[in-house]
């Protein structure tokens, strides 16, 4: 059988790519779990503001860029919420696992369309709950995904960076 120079190319990128894709990892790629909760828990409490980025006040994507950061995530960076989702340094995953990112998902109508978005994140803390900045209490606390966000769709995703 005789295997084309092209294909043989391709399957070795393959094999490659797989082999640096996290598939057992959770939160961020060479961190610990429990050292993600732990700096997340610690962000309970404080004010949720659009825009805030200290222990004052926080918003969604400020907390997992600063919670991501104080473990150690490698080259993370601040994104806005859609930037995020578009990055391919958070890779989806359909098995999360606390410390994991969660996204949320809706129709957003945007210049007279509707656009399906990611609006919000948060870290996933296992059995169906994780910590944001909440929409409701407007302080960083954990919430169930099954309650606030049901409008909107939720995926799970990690700083895949070694």
């Amino acid at each position: 059988m005789k295997i084309s120079k092209e294909r043989l190319i391709v399957t070795f990128l393959l094999a490659i790519l797989i082999a640096f894709i996290p598939l057992g990892a959770a939160a961020p790629v060479g961190t610990s779990e429990n050292a993600t909760l732990e700096a997340a828990n610690n962000w309970l409490g404080v004010k949720s503001v659009h825009g805030g980025n200290n222990t004052t006040a926080i918003d969604c994507s400020h907390l997992v860029y600063q919670v991501y950061s104080q473990v150690g995530a490698k080259d993370i960076f601040f994104q806005k919420v859609p930037d995020m989702k578009n990055n391919t340094d958070y890779v989806n995953t359909s098995s999360p696992a606390p410390g994991d990112v969660i996204f949320w998902q809706k129709d957003v109508p945007q210049n007279g369309r509707i656009y399906w978005l990611a609006t919000h994140v948060g870290i996933y803390i296992g059995n169906n709950q994780f910590i944001d900045t909440s929409f409701d209490t407007k302080n960083v606390t954990t919430e169930n995904i099954t309650g606030v966000y049901e409008e909107g769709m939720p995926y799970f995703a990690r700083w895949s960076r070694i």
